[in-house]
């Protein structure tokens, strides 16, 4: 899994020299001031790109450019890693080379072809993006052959340039896997990231953000509304059922939470207060960001996704993703009649 050298680098442009924190446009403590959550630790450098790695991870800088990182994880569930590659020149569409990135690698010729869940190409798992700095971004998701291990690469564009960001995972402990893709390892490792010549907050994300978001899993819905004038709405259902005395019927309980209050959107942080909302909720800051994504059914759409950093009420352990307490929330843009 070391093999690499198929890459195509550009060591004019990936200085190997470790910059200083100083060369990034924020700091840790500016930039995620206020943040719930947010990445925690010390700003690390990729070259002339800035990070913070996740929470317990080890880091290692390789002979060629390549910054490795592991997470904490028992043998038997490794791997669990994510390589930080130098820039390489884009010479096609950034999910094309994506894909072709990862089919070169020695992993893949030894555990079998790159296929998103459904043994697709996958290029159709691909969500691409604007960051809060205004880089642009795809990232991908599927499955090495049969071998249980899933794949995510991130290609965050810079000019003529890409940085490739790939992860191996087993478990979803790790950084998710088929059945839980998005993990808040890899969220808050994204939302970290500071590349070069993208410094300032870009107002893009702000202007996606407007519309009717929703989302609903089984008894539970959820529907937030952001309005161009800074003010949002947000409604949560619940629905369940209780036995009736009236022999073959049963009663349809439904339970139903409604907020309103000003929003604010710094790039990608998301500030909301909500007067009727609960203690950890009437005045918070979270990360966000906007995807669109292929719509499975009808083929040549799209799906426009927001997927939100947020936090379990008491802080803890969340099924599904890492003891931290984190977690990562998706809705869908509603399309307007028409559309």
């Amino acid at each position: 899994m070391r093999h690499v050298a198929t890459l195509s680098i550009s060591a004019a442009l990936f200085a190997l020299a470790m910059a200083s924190t100083a060369a990034f446009g924020q700091s840790t403590a500016d930039r995620f001031a206020g943040l719930k959550p947010r990445p925690v630790g010390r700003i690390q450098a990729h070259g002339t790109v800035g990070y913070v790695p996740p929470v317990g991870w080890k880091v290692q800088n390789g002979s060629k450019g390549i910054t490795t990182l592991t997470g904490p994880v028992p043998r038997e569930e490794r791997p669990c890693e994510i390589w930080m590659l130098p820039p390489m020149p884009v010479q096609r569409d950034l999910a094309t080379e994506g894909a072709a990135l990862v089919e070169s690698l020695a992993a893949t010729k030894k555990f079998g072809a790159y296929r998103d869940d459904r043994g697709r190409d996958v290029r159709l798992s691909r969500e691409e993006g604007i960051s809060g700095t205004g880089w642009a971004y795809t990232d991908l998701s599927g499955q090495l052959g049969h071998s249980g291990i899933t794949v995510r690469v991130l290609l965050a564009q810079m000019g003529r340039y890409v940085l490739p960001i790939i992860g191996y995972s087993r478990t979803w402990k790790c950084l998710g896997n088929q059945s839980m893709r998005d993990n808040d390892v890899w969220a808050l490792l994204f939302h970290s990231l500071q590349l070069p010549g993208f410094t300032k907050d870009s107002p893009q994300l702000a202007q996606q953000l407007i519309g009717t978001w929703s989302s609903a899993s089984g008894s539970a819905g959820n529907s937030n509304v952001f309005a161009k004038n800074g003010r949002f709405g947000s409604v949560a259902l619940y629905q369940s059922y209780a036995q009736s005395s009236t022999p073959g019927m049963v009663w349809e309980i439904n339970r139903s939470w409604q907020g309103d209050g000003p929003y604010e959107v710094h790039g990608d942080r998301l500030h909301t207060q909500n007067a009727k909302g609960s203690e950890t909720e009437r005045d918070v800051t979270r990360l966000f960001s906007i995807v669109r994504t292929p719509n499975d059914e009808r083929p040549g759409e799209f799906d426009y996704v927001l997927r939100m950093v947020q936090r379990s009420w008491d802080g803890s352990q969340t099924w599904g993703f890492s003891p931290s307490g984190n977690y990562v929330t998706h809705m869908t843009k509603e399309k307007r009649a028409g559309r």
